[in-house]
């Protein structure tokens, strides 16, 4: 072993034993006092992070109605929200314990009843704790497979994908061109496939999200209608503390010999509940992420 991989190798473990730690002293403190502990750690502090900064200049160019105090205010919310999503995210096996925490809504469990044993795709955004989905969803009998893309320290790694497994009943598949597959069949199996869709995909459709240029995810719509899944957009919406409502509708896909116009109207119809969820709680969805293309150039003079 040469002596730049042992560092990298030592740098693995520490990273490892860090992570370990953290994850004891949360669970010590209990998941509503670790959520709370994080959440305000990282309202505090994440405001000198150069995101934060990134943050700004996406709200303001995506809301350029708000005030200077009022993105204060929503950032801060956003920080805080995030904060709070990692610890909950590190205890996950302990709020899958306490279902209570976690209400489905009405809609929601009547359009999952409707499924019956048919899989479908689940659509969510990073807003509230998206990885808590998954937890209120096979609470009312639909086991969901989550698609994730993997850690490079193998050893933390191993560790997140143990805890996070308990989330995600019918497994967890690593993103990349041989998922396709494995995804197709635990969705003939009965599970609903969950993925996240609100990043900039540059292999995506070229649209407006709030006013402004921006490259939509087009996945979730392009597997569900090339496997004749049902669609449904969902989020975990925090509704105070460590405690949540899962919440969503289906949206029906076009299947005409366009398949292309399809997925497009689709993908346009899946940002549009996104957009309308973000304004009515822009403090719970991340605002660092780089939305826009153009938002960087048009703000580059803004403080």
């Amino acid at each position: 072993m040469d002596y730049r991989s042992a560092r990298v190798q030592a740098g693995f473990w520490l990273e490892y034993a860090g992570l370990r730690a953290v994850v004891v002293l949360l669970r010590l403190l209990g998941v509503d006092l670790a959520s709370a502990l994080m959440g305000r750690l990282w309202r505090w502090f994440a405001r000198f992070n150069p995101r934060h900064l990134r943050a700004d200049r996406h709200l303001a160019f995506a809301l350029p109605e708000l005030a200077a105090a009022d993105r204060k205010a929503i950032l801060l919310d956003m920080w805080e929200n995030l904060g709070r999503t990692l610890a909950e995210g590190l205890l996950l096996p302990e709020i899958v314990s306490q279902p209570e925490r976690i209400v489905v809504s009405e809609t929601l469990i009547a359009d999952i009843g409707e499924f019956g044993s048919k899989g479908a795709v689940f659509c969510s955004l990073h807003q509230g704790n998206w990885e808590l989905l998954a937890v209120g969803c096979a609470v009312v009998g639909k086991p969901v497979a989550g698609v994730y893309r993997p850690l490079k320290n193998p050893l933390s790694e191993a560790f997140f994908r143990s805890r996070r497994g308990t989330a995600y009943p019918a497994g967890l598949v690593v993103a990349g061109a041989a998922s396709v597959l494995r995804l197709r069949s635990l969705a003939r199996g009965g599970a609903a496939i969950a993925m996240m869709a609100d990043l900039p995909d540059s292999t995506g459709i070229r649209a407006p999200f709030f006013g402004h240029p921006s490259y939509l995810s087009k996945l979730p719509v392009t597997l569900a209608r090339h496997l004749g899944l049902p669609l449904v957009v969902a989020r975990c919406r925090r509704a105070g503390g460590a405690h949540f409502v899962v919440e969503g509708r289906r949206i029906d896909l076009a299947r005409s010999d366009d398949a292309d116009a399809d997925v497009e109207a689709g993908t346009l119809a899946l940002h549009a509940t996104f957009e309308d969820w973000i304004r009515a709680e822009p403090g719970q969805w991340m605002w660092a992420t780089r939305k826009w293309p153009e938002a960087g150039l048009r703000n580059a003079d803004a403080p």
